[in-house]
């Protein structure tokens, strides 16, 4: 029998907080404000609160500074590693296109030498060609 009243006395509480949800929630409120009130009576808490978060932004302004500041180092040294890298390319191209017009003359000299020597002898000609490119000849 117990079980059943007390089952009853929860669905009518359950009742009346969907009604007057307000009342608990006031009540909060104010047990939460006498316990700020009690705490900060001389001003300590509050000041010890305010000293915390000032240390806390302060740490993390200089932790943004570095990261900053890393950022930029990281940065500039990309950007002097790119400029380098773009020089030498430069240099390797004009390198390239230097030594290239001098193999190609090089290479036409050559050519003319062997079609000069091995004109009346095709066969010999077709072998000195295949190893001069590294060619089979079969």
């Amino acid at each position: 029998m117990s079980l059943l009243l007390l089952k009853n006395k929860i669905k009518k509480c359950w009742v009346w907080l969907k009604h007057h949800w307000y009342v608990p929630l006031v009540v909060m409120g104010l047990i939460i404000a006498l316990l700020i009130w009690a705490l900060t009576k001389n001003g300590a808490f509050v000041a010890s609160l305010m000293d915390v978060l000032e240390n806390s932004r302060k740490s993390h302004q200089k932790e943004v500074e570095k990261l900053n500041e890393i950022h930029n180092r990281e940065s500039e040294e990309r950007k002097r590693i790119l400029e380098e890298y773009n020089k030498n390319i430069d240099i390797l191209k004009k390198e390239y296109a230097d030594k290239d017009r001098e193999l190609d003359s090089e290479k036409k000299k050559e050519i003319k030498k062997l079609v000069e020597e091995g004109y009346n002898d095709p066969e010999k000609l077709s072998r000195e060609l295949a190893k001069l490119y590294g060619l089979e000849y079969g």
